[in-house]
């Protein structure tokens, strides 16, 4: 009864342990995704961390993933504009954004696509 009891308290406290203390409802916020994007301050491309250069693909990434499942959909990439140069827009209203962007950053981008590039159907 004892060997009983003491499994069960052992089970109950591995299970509370293991739970998550905080649920994230995205993978990266707009603020994280800003400073994830522009590496490190001060630091030329060529001699940021490998922490840093990680940081910008894994961004680099996310980004094209949104564009990818919402062009053409929810926003409209101007004809003949280059995909860096559509970027280059958001980047910039990105950075007037900054430390304001707590939510979502997949919801930021979209939201600015779609204010920058809309679709004209």
């Amino acid at each position: 009864m004892r060997a009983a009891l003491l499994a069960g308290a052992a089970l109950v406290a591995c299970a509370v342990a293991a739970s998550p203390r905080e649920v994230w409802f995205w993978h990266l916020s707009g603020d994280d995704f800003l400073k994830q994007i522009t590496g490190e301050p001060n630091v030329s491309k060529w001699d940021q961390s490998a922490k840093a250069t990680y940081d910008q693909r894994y961004a680099e990434g996310y980004q094209a993933g949104v564009v990818d499942a919402t062009q053409g959909k929810l926003w409209c990439a101007p004809p003949r504009m280059k995909p860096d140069e559509v970027d280059d827009r958001i980047w910039a209203e990105l950075r007037k954004r900054q430390g304001m962007m707590h939510g979502n950053a997949a919801e930021t981008l979209i939201e600015l696509y779609a204010a920058r590039f809309p679709c004209n159907r």
